[in-house]
């Protein structure tokens, strides 16, 4: 009886020391996957901040078109609205005082040739 008894327990741990053993190699096994999707994950984050980037670029580009070098494209505009175009919508104000720098007039006005009731630009 008491080498049955011992014979059980050996077994039973036995299996114990099995169990474990399947149990550690199942956990290499997920975090090896867990760490190369971790991989992936951190490739594609870095294009999405890359094309982030050059989005930005293609942003400031754009808008710079708008509003920079000799005859801009905001300028223009603006030239319409003094020979007399009445658009119902108007231009953002630091836009088109940036565009008016940029060509080296003023960004408004001086006061006294401005109409009266007439709206600053």
């Amino acid at each position: 009886p008491s080498t049955l008894l011992f014979v059980v327990r050996t077994v039973a741990h036995l299996w114990r020391q099995e169990a474990q053993s399947r149990n550690a190699q199942e956990i290499a096994k997920r975090g090896a996957e867990l760490y190369d999707r971790l991989a992936g994950f951190v490739d594609d984050l870095d294009k999405v901040g890359k094309n982030l980037g050059q989005a930005q670029d293609a942003y400031t580009k754009a808008y710079n078109k708008l509003s920079q070098n000799k005859g801009n494209v905001i300028r223009q505009a603006e030239m319409l609205k003094e020979l007399g175009v009445k658009p119902t919508r108007s231009l953002p104000a630091p836009l088109v005082d940036r565009a008016l720098d940029e060509e080296g007039m003023p960004a408004s006005p001086p006061p006294q040739e401005m109409e009266p009731g007439s709206p600053a630009t």
